[in-house]
């Protein structure tokens, strides 16, 4: 990192000893770099909560809260920020401790050198968290771009079977997130059983359902069990909701690459227009993801 962009960063310091604090905040704002710091590691991890520094520089012993315990609630709270451990005391033992923790390095107070021994070792931790956040931005790019590809293919497949892509996205377009939920439904054909599940947290609930009784909410699936976006469909057995089937047709529904959904469908009595069956069903199945996608950005604008 050159050293014109050290005034993009800021540091946060988190330690006990005033005169360590001070001097060194003192130091790396003369080299144009932004600090904040903190006294101990409860007033730093309430200054996490408000804003992620690039880098800390925390101070292993510290009363009430020690630094292996604030290294532990950083990488849970904002595992992105670098990490860099300070102290007076340095052990083989500790410094082990520490960098399976995720700390980016160790540093032994005093600091003679706070040019090499300080500076150089935080500006590296700098330049790592901004490699990573490249890294994930180009791929998050990359994901996009492979997804609106494979949309394009959907459609156009779906277009030429015959399915209603063009009206069906000019009522996404301009529907309320009430008209959204009942659009899900809009597409499954006459006279097939369907239930759809959508994803809370980890876990895919019951929601909807189509010619068949809405299952308990506990009636839940693990989003584990569907970890692939490229699938398309799998045969499994719902005893409890569909005793009289051996299986019915799961459909998951991957939005961006992220599971959103679940359809279970029985369409042994469906009527499906002029084409393979399960080809249609993919399709209402990719038209409920496209739907329960537009559902979760919209509730993520509002809520900011």
């Amino acid at each position: 990192m050159n050293p014109g962009s050290a005034t993009e960063l800021e540091i946060l310091i988190i330690d006990d000893d005033p005169f360590v604090r001070e001097s060194v905040q003192l130091f790396l704002e003369s080299e144009g770099i932004q600090v904040r710091s903190a006294s101990g590691g409860e007033e730093g991890l309430a200054m996490l909560h408000q804003r992620e520094p690039d880098v800390a520089l925390v101070d292993l012993r510290m009363p009430r809260i020690d630094g292996l315990d604030v290294l532990r609630e950083f990488k849970k709270i904002a595992p992105e920020v670098e990490v860099v451990m300070a102290t007076g005391a340095a052990t083989l033992e500790s410094a082990l401790a520490a960098m399976r923790l995720g700390a980016y390095s160790y540093i032994e107070k005093p600091i003679v050198d706070l040019q090499k021994d300080l500076l150089e070792v935080l500006l590296r931790a700098a330049e790592r968290r901004k490699l990573r956040q490249t890294n994930r931005d180009l791929q998050r790019e990359l994901q996009l771009t492979l997804h609106r590809l494979e949309a394009q293919q959907r459609e156009r497949r779906a277009t030429e079977a015959g399915f209603p892509v063009d009206q069906l996205l000019r009522k996404i377009a301009s529907a309320t997130e009430d008209q959204l939920q009942d659009l899900i439904f809009s597409t499954i054909p006459t006279g097939c059983r369907a239930l759809l599940f959508v994803r809370k947290d980890q876990l895919l609930i019951p929601c909807s359902s189509s010619s068949t009784q809405l299952p308990a909410e506990h009636f839940s699936l693990p989003v584990g069990r569907f970890t692939d976006p490229g699938e398309r469909w799998r045969e499994a057995d719902f005893p409890d909701l569909l005793p009289e089937k051996e299986a019915a047709v799961v459909l998951p529904l991957f939005w961006l690459g992220r599971l959103e959904g679940l359809f279970v469908i029985d369409a042994d009595h469906a009527e499906i227009p002029g084409m393979p069956p399960l080809t249609y069903l993919r399709c209402v199945a990719d038209a409920a993801a496209a739907l329960l996608g537009s559902i979760g950005s919209r509730s993520s604008a509002t809520t900011g």
